[in-house]
């Protein structure tokens, strides 16, 4: 007889089992999920229902699915992701992280200056430890529901597919591994895939509301390299300081509005600059060669990777023509001896710079091939090099090639890199019906359903979910992260490409000591708000 877990049985043997992001763990949770899986009776009857697919991931890690068949083509998807971040945070208390029932008792006998924590920890509605809201809460809800259909027969014409998603923490290449999957089932079975429910946490203000999330937010991540015309600063006026028209950049980007987009009522938070490093590694009296920045920027699906690239470019332009103007006026104020180098500085996409390296650099694709390859080599091997310094000496190593003796900037993007989705623009899917089926599952607890067009925590949602990738595509092409250590199967996706929601059990602190779902939400509310969706797609 199979066992008959309830959400909170499942989600504490979840976490009982370490899958930090990144690391080999994964595949051991995939194979954990599978075992769960293969325990109940329909997929001892139907192994061919369920498996672990292999998407070649560069560290094996696997796809567990499971589905149950239905008589119809109409197919619902229950994903989410499985590995969570580290438990080095829970210090003395690490070795009961994954214990959490235990873990709240030694939790207990600390201090807390979050009159919230204190709360909690003293309630029994909030269950403590390293992924229970992160996302193993909602992957228990969804493999509930679904033994639940395919033990009881529930919507028997449905196909309800589950996909357990790994590296959703770090780079979504466990997304991009189930792309594969999703091809695949769809080929092999005929399936019209209807929607995907994520069950990934929520967060909201109050134990009466409960959150629906139409869409995801997307985000792009920006660099820009800036070349100096090298110069000894006793003849500073000679020269052109890459430093310069870095800062100038800094300040046109740093919280710039204008670089913002709102959708449905809901607005980005404005971008920000996370790296501004010079290539010096010691003293000297040259001005730096290189000056790298790294940028953040979110957007809606009123804008896209492909705008915010065109609109940086165009910061770029400005930003360095006000060096030279800088320069100009000191040069007027220091009169020296020589002429006005009045510097013409290059402006120029990584995709432009490719282009032109290709049609002016004898052997250029060979040359790059064996650059690139040494660089993953030194990232593989775990030489003190990461893929953001590796990114940098590939924009460098193209300036270089170049022979352009101006002063440049180069702007592009590196990984990772998250489209924007959201369910309005898919003219198949009735929104609104589905939203009201899940305020009606709701009612009888006197629930409020909030529906919040973006959810602003990035999920996988985006890479499953986006209707039109051309302009993705586009914006990529000047993307410097090898495609061998990054690839994302935009094409692909768009080929299955299906409304999403995400309607996960309510959670506090992720990715901290203090990590917690609101077990009502994962016992109660998320199997109804599951179980009406399956009733109602």
């Amino acid at each position: 007889m199979a066992k008959e877990w309830t959400p909170k049985e499942l989600v504490l043997d979840l976490v009982s089992v370490q899958s930090d992001t990144y690391t080999k763990m994964e595949i051991d949770m995939a194979r954990h999920i599978l075992e769960v899986i293969k325990g109940q009776d329909y997929w001892k009857e139907h192994p061919e229902l369920c498996g672990l697919h292999d998407g070649h991931d560069r560290m094996g890690r696997l796809v567990p699915w499971a589905m149950r068949r239905g008589t119809s083509e109409k197919c619902l998807v229950l994903s989410g992701h499985f590995d969570c971040v580290e438990i080095d945070c829970y210090g003395t208390l690490k070795e009961f992280a994954l214990t959490p029932e235990v873990l709240k008792e030694k939790m207990k006998d600390l201090e807390w200056s979050d009159p919230d924590v204190v709360k909690d920890l003293a309630s029994e509605d909030w269950l403590f430890g390293r992924g229970t809201a992160d996302m193993k809460g909602g992957t228990a809800v969804l493999l509930c529901e679904l033994f639940k259909a395919a033990a009881e027969g529930i919507r028997p014409d449905l196909n309800i597919l589950y996909v357990g998603v790994g590296d959703e923490e770090t780079a979504a290449e466990g997304i991009f591994q189930s792309v594969g999957l999703f091809t695949e089932l769809k080929d092999r079975y005929d399936l019209d895939y209807k929607l995907l429910v994520n069950g990934e946490p929520t967060t909201k203000d109050s134990a009466k509301k409960y959150v629906y999330y139409d869409g995801s937010i997307g985000k792009a991540l920006p660099f820009i390299v800036t070349k100096s015309k090298l110069v000894h600063v006793g003849n500073l006026m000679q020269g052109l300081n890459s430093a310069v028209i870095a800062s100038n950049i800094v300040r046109r980007v740093e919280l710039n509005t204008d670089l913002c987009s709102e959708d449905y009522g809901q607005k980005c938070v404005p971008p920000t600059v996370l790296y501004m490093k010079d290539d010096k590694k010691f003293y000297n009296v040259s001005v730096p060669l290189y000056t790298n920045l790294f940028l953040n920027t979110f957007f809606t699906n009123s804008n896209n990777a492909l705008n915010i690239l065109r609109s940086l470019g165009q910061i770029c332009r400005e930003a360095a023509d006000e060096a030279v103007e800088m320069y100009n006026k000191a040069y007027d104020f220091m009169k020296p001896d020589h002429p006005n180098p009045n510097h013409n500085v290059r402006v120029m996409s990584l995709s432009e710079l490719e282009d032109f390296n290709k049609a002016n650099v004898s052997d250029y694709d060979s040359k790059k091939d064996a650059f690139v390859k040494g660089q993953i080599e030194k990232v593989n091997s775990g030489q003190s090099i990461t893929q953001l310094a590796t990114g940098f000496d590939i924009v460098q190593w193209e300036i270089e090639q170049s022979e352009i003796t101006d002063p440049m900037v180069v702007y592009g993007l590196m990984a990772p890199y998250v489209p924007a989705v959201n369910n309005h623009y898919f003219d198949n899917f009735d929104r609104e019906g589905m939203i009201n089926a899940v305020a009606d599952a709701l009612a009888p607890f006197d629930i409020t359903l909030v529906e919040v067009p973006y959810f602003m925590g990035l999920s996988d949602n985006s890479y499953i979910s986006d209707v039109d990738a051309t302009d993705d595509i586009e914006a990529l092409k000047s993307m410097v992260t090898p495609k061998e250590v990054y690839t994302i199967p935009l094409k692909e996706a768009e080929y299955i490409a299906l409304p999403s929601i995400i309607i996960g059990p309510w959670g506090k602190d992720y990715h901290t000591i203090t990590e917690r779902v609101y077990l009502p939400d994962l016992q109660i509310h998320t199997p109804a708000v599951v179980r009406k969706i399956i009733e109602t797609i």
